[in-house]
């Protein structure tokens, strides 16, 4: 009896499989319930490696369609690479990485390596598919670890016709079924129940794990049988047990021609025998009623008895007769039927040796030509992924170079940009500082210098947006070096040189010395000389003058100190007034010391006229000249830098799409 193994995987990936059964005697028959669709790379997350790193590969789906995106970062840091299982891991050997691959294969068996067990703080990238369980990255992320799911490809249901399916499957003789995953198990069962097959349930299945073998159990399927992994050595050695447990339930059905020849004798010689009695009991029963029989007439209830027994033997009988045609003579038409057919098979065998030869040779051929036809089908197919690969590959690489120009362009741009607004802002200043100096100490050799200064700067960023402003310092450097310049050093120091001269002024009048009254040894000498001397010491006290005398007040000492405060005060007003270019104030503090001083005139005239007319010499001066206040070179410069500032917010506004 054939053995039929319906493949569920997608056809690219189980033709190795299909090739392996078919060398080992056992039929298959190819259905992919999924189709395997590659996600675009721009539609997939850009993904960051680092050195501590720990990449997993879920399948070998997710090798073929991930690996070559990701093979840059992972050859250059190292990153450690785990897989599921050992197909997995053959397919990234393959490309030329070290692998680490657990003995269970499915997330237990990941979880379960000593390199997951220290992921704390550590990025963990899982290369998948579309859905799939989330056992992995949930159990990875509560051992502290960042989880990032690299996602480029989807699992797509193949459009099956439910009844067409079922109807091949009927033709087939004992089918035992693949599923990889629970998602197939569950398309599968639907596929059975909607083809009106729901009988088939009752075939082995065979899964790769026991969360598989639960989902499959809970569907109705009432023969699990549960593989080492979903690889095909896993299926292989699953499927291994199945044809001799067939064949030996079948055996009866399908013995060598002698057994059924002699099971057919046996059973036509049982049967005989025991049709044997029936046919002689029969006429036993008169018989030996005959010969039994005394010649006297038996009595009436020894009649009754007799014609009992014999009606309950004939009942017996008859059952017997019944039940072995009921459930024997089936039998023996069916054994007759086996026999004929294989005599026939027999026949036509014997008949036509060279017809089955050049069948069989027919068929390998054709075994021959589909197999070579399907490699080259899928060579072909491979090397057309892998040509894509390399196309996408290659427009990724000159998209990210375009990007790379882009930005290169752009930290240029904004480079030089940067250098002329800082060249500009920094004449800005300077033109702003030499206003400062304008107009707190008037001095117009350090603006003329710090205006130079700017208009260098503006020369070295040569932009004709500067034009105007550069017009507008060229005017002030122009009005500067017409404007009036203050001797403030001078004005300071004749100043200094009036508090000097403040502070010898003389407020009192000199006093003519008392005539000295030589001594005498007579009384009234030295009566007159104690009475002049009493005298003198009370003058000091008490003075006295006539009305009729014209004789300036004497100051009291605080008078004095008092005036002369005041006239060193008014001086030095007059002088901060005069360096700071006030001319209302230099005015009346001017005018306030030539009053102060006026009251030493009779005390002191020389020196006092000397002051006053070095203060009236002073008052005449211009201290404040009109000076130009550059605001035209200020608001140049201000619009100017305004307007290369718009300019580079629109860059800004625009360079991220060109980015991207």
């Amino acid at each position: 009896m054939t053995l039929t193994a319906v493949l569920t995987r997608p056809g690219g990936v189980v033709e190795p499989l299909r090739v392996v059964l078919e060398q080992r005697g056992v039929d298959s028959f190819v259905q992919p319930l999924i189709n395997i669709a590659s996600i675009p790379v721009e539609h997939r997350e850009l993904i960051t490696l680092y050195p501590d790193d720990i990449c997993i590969f879920i399948s070998v789906n997710a090798v073929e369609q991930g690996l070559s995106n990701l093979a840059p970062q992972l050859r250059e840091l190292g990153c450690p690479i785990l897989a599921v299982g050992r197909a997995t891991a053959s397919a990234i050997s393959a490309a030329g990485f070290d692998v680490s691959v657990p003995s269970q294969a499915d997330s237990e068996g990941l979880l379960g390596l000593d390199i997951l067990h220290g992921v704390k703080d550590k990025q963990v990238v899982i290369v998948k598919g579309e859905g799939g369980r989330g056992l992995l990255a949930e159990a990875l992320r509560e051992r502290g670890a960042e989880v990032v799911s690299y996602v480029c490809y989807r699992r797509d249901p193949t459009d099956i016709d439910a009844g067409q399916f079922c109807w091949q499957l009927c033709e087939r003789d004992d089918l035992v079924f693949q599923a990889s995953s629970g998602e197939i198990v569950e398309q599968l069962t639907d596929l059975l129940g909607q083809g009106g097959q729901p009988n088939l349930l009752d075939s082995p299945v065979i899964v790769p794990s026991d969360r598989v073998a639960k989902i499959a159990s809970g569907l109705g399927w009432t023969n699990v049988i549960t593989a080492a992994g979903a690889g095909d050595d896993a299926f292989l050695a699953a499927i291994q047990t199945l044809p001799t447990q067939q064949v030996q339930e079948h055996a009866q059905g399908h013995q060598p021609l002698k057994e059924q020849e002699n099971m057919g004798g046996e059973t036509s010689k049982d049967h005989d025998k025991a049709l044997t009695p029936m046919a002689a009991v029969e006429p036993a029963a008169p018989l030996a009623a005959a010969d039994a029989a005394p010649p006297a007439t038996p009595k009436r209830n020894n009649d009754r008895f007799a014609r009992t027994l014999l009606l309950l033997l004939f009942l017996a009988l008859g059952g017997s007769a019944y039940v072995g045609w009921f459930y024997g003579w089936p039998h023996y038409q069916a054994l007759l039927t086996q026999l004929e057919a294989s005599d026939a098979r027999l026949n036509t065998l014997e008949s036509a040796p060279d017809t089955l030869a050049r069948e069989l040779a027919g068929g390998f051929e054709q075994q021959i030509a589909e197999s070579k036809a399907l490699t080259t089908a899928a060579l072909q197919a491979a090397a057309a992924r892998q040509s894509q690969r390399l196309t996408e590959q290659e427009n990724a690489t000159q998209r990210m170079l375009e990007r790379f120009e882009r930005v290169d362009i752009r930290l240029a741009r904004l480079t030089a940009t940067d250098r002329r607004e800082w060249l500009a802002n920094e004449a800005a200043f300077l033109v702003r500082l030499s206003a400062q100096r304008l107009l707190v100490s008037r001095d117009i050799a350090a603006a003329q210098a710090l205006l130079a200064n700017a208009d260098a700067l503006l020369m070295e960023v040569n932009d004709p947006r500067f034009t105007t402003a550069r017009r507008s310092l060229a005017a002030d450097l122009a009005s500067l070096a017409v404007a009036p310049q203050v001797d403030t050093v001078g004005l300071y120091a004749r100043f200094a040189a009036l508090i000097e001269q403040a502070g010898l002024l003389q407020v009192r009048v000199a006093q003519t010395p008392v005539a000295k009254i030589p001594e005498s040894d007579t009384l009234w000498s030295r009566a007159n000389a104690g009475w002049r001397a009493a005298l003198e010491k009370l003058s000091r006290y008490l003075v006295v003058h006539r009305r009729s005398d014209e004789r300036a007040a004497l100051l009291t000492p605080d008078w004095e100190s008092l005036i002369r405060q005041n006239l060193r005060m008014s001086l030095e007003q007059a002088q901060i007034a005069a360096l700071s270019a006030n001319a209302t104030l230099f005015e009346h503090a001017v005018a306030r010391a030539q009053e102060s001083i006026s009251v030493f005139s009779e005390t002191d005239p020389a020196r006092v006229a000397a002051m006053v007319a070095e203060l009236d010499a002073l008052s005449e001066l211009d201290i404040a000249p009109e000076i130009p206040d550059l605001l035209n070179s200020r608001a140049a410069l201000a619009d100017a830098i305004r307007a290369i500032a718009s300019v580079d917010d629109a860059l800004d506004v625009v360079a991220p799409a060109e980015v991207d």
